[in-house]
């Protein structure tokens, strides 16, 4: 198997996984249409509560229903979902440190400002920069992962 059809297998095994990462999100929606699900949502709480804080007002409302994990942090899922899924059909360009720290700005300046009580927190905001950092954060990832992956085979 050649190189070009590993890095391909590799994106589509990081896409699937984020995409469950990212269901396990709204599970709450799941279940509604799914009942006999609800089973695992103790397990998915306490599973997202290690990666996010969970604040019941800084939760996204899906019609009745939240997500498991904060605005901010459902969209750095979800920014790494979209990446992961455009890099199954196209090459992106590599993404210097520069640009992934560049990409963090909007994230730092908005949880400075709320926090110095400049205004409240916004839930749009939180998820837009969290959609900016995760999907460049995500590229700049798989790049390292890759060369990682690329070592290994040769090895």
């Amino acid at each position: 198997m050649n190189l070009f059809y590993k890095s391909k297998f590799f994106n589509l095994v990081l896409f699937t996984l984020i995409l469950l990462w990212c269901i396990g999100i709204i599970w709450e929606v799941v279940i509604h249409f799914f009942p006999n699900t609800i089973i695992a949502l103790p397990f998915l709480k306490y599973n997202y509560s290690l990666v996010c804080h969970r604040e019941p007002d800084k939760l996204l409302k899906i019609g009745h229903y939240t997500t498991l994990v904060c605005s901010r942090c459902s969209g750095i899922y979800f920014g790494a979902l979209i990446s992961s899924f455009i890099l199954l059909f196209a090459k992106l360009k590599k993404v210097s440190t520069k640009v992934m720290l560049l990409s963090s700005v909007p994230m730092f300046i908005d949880v400075i400002l709320h926090t110095l009580g400049v205004y409240t927190y916004s839930k749009p905001i939180a998820l837009f920069t969290g959609l900016l950092l995760g999907s460049v954060g995500f590229i700049y990832i798989h790049d390292a992962l890759k060369i990682i992956l690329v070592k290994q085979i040769k090895e």
